[in-house]
């Protein structure tokens, strides 16, 4: 999708968070402006205008696509329900930290931004060390599971989502935003909330994901803080040191691989045997339904009102 100017950078820009029911401040907009960039002064300007041509409203700081104004209560009241959510995040968050192996772990999709109502689940993406992904994801898994945390079946409000993992030896991600829809993965990307990063693993990710800059050159910065004052249980490190030193044998990790395959091929023949499922020893990528096709499908027919 070709961006000629800030006006037709900034319509999309709204028009992809309404796809969400998601109306933006003026900051939101200027830092997910989409593969356009200016500055903050000259965004704000440019809504005033389109504001004053109708072609987008704004209400209590809020800018959205017209008749939307609806949006703005409900993004209020989602927040709240985020909130809440965020405390089960961060409790997950801590459970996971005596787990061996994992670098870092990060909210993402809709709680990244505030945006779940009571039926949404809470999506993790953990970084691993290299060459102990599987490990990880069983162990994350199982203890998760044990203590009602995850998400399984039909228990999913409020329940963790642990369908991304991937090894620090391949955090760029370039290879799975190749196609027309890898714009949706750069917002992914820029959205997400690390809240544990052990040895800089969330710069890391980033720095190795440069290529986001392209769709959203604004958002270079991360604006939370979450994993800077993330408070780690005082046995955790003390936990996490040993059993790493006892799953150090690569045996763990080839009997957690050899199961988990199993499993997955029966899952795999269930679904359907779906290409966005991605299952290696870099990346574990458990998404059955590619929802970027019906995302952009909407995305078009809301910038269709603008050609």
């Amino acid at each position: 999708m070709k961006i000629k100017n800030l006006e037709e950078s900034i319509l999309f820009t709204i028009c992809y968070f309404d796809v969400f029911d998601y109306p933006v401040t003026s900051f939101e907009v200027w830092r997910y402006l989409f593969a356009y960039k200016a500055p903050l002064d000259q965004v704000i300007l440019k809504l005033d205008e389109l504001i004053r041509q109708g072609r987008i409203e704004m209400k209590n700081g809020f800018y959205f696509l017209p008749e939307r104004s609806n949006l703005v209560r409900s993004r209020q009241i989602k927040y709240d329900i985020s909130e809440k959510f965020w405390n089960r995040a961060i409790l997950a968050a801590k459970i996971l930290s005596y787990i061996p192996f994992i670098k870092m772990i990060s909210i993402v999709n809709s709680l990244a931004f505030f945006n779940c109502d009571k039926e949404s689940d809470i999506d993790f993406l953990i970084i691993t060390e290299k060459n102990k992904i599987w490990t990880a994801r069983a162990l994350s898994s199982i203890l998760l599971h044990i203590l009602g945390l995850r998400r399984h079946g039909k228990k999913v409000a409020k329940r963790i989502c642990l369908s991304f993992y991937i090894s620090e030896e391949k955090m760029n991600l370039d290879y799975i935003a190749q196609d027309k829809l890898g714009f949706f993965v750069a917002f992914w990307i820029a959205q997400m909330a690390s809240i544990i990063s052990f040895q800089q693993t969330f710069e890391k990710f980033r720095a190795a994901n440069t290529w986001v800059y392209y769709f959203l050159p604004n958002s270079g910065h991360n604006i939370t803080d979450y994993y800077i004052n993330f408070k780690r249980p005082f046995l955790s490190k003390i936990i996490k040191k040993w059993t790493e030193i006892l799953l150090k044998n690569d045996f763990f990790e080839n009997t957690a691989r050899k199961i988990q395959l199993k499993q997955i091929e029966r899952s795999q023949k269930k679904w359907g045997n779906p290409a966005s499922v991605i299952t290696n020893d870099q990346i574990l990528k458990f998404h059955p339904i590619d929802l970027r096709i019906k995302y952009k499908k909407e995305l078009e027919k809301r910038l269709a009102q603008f050609k």
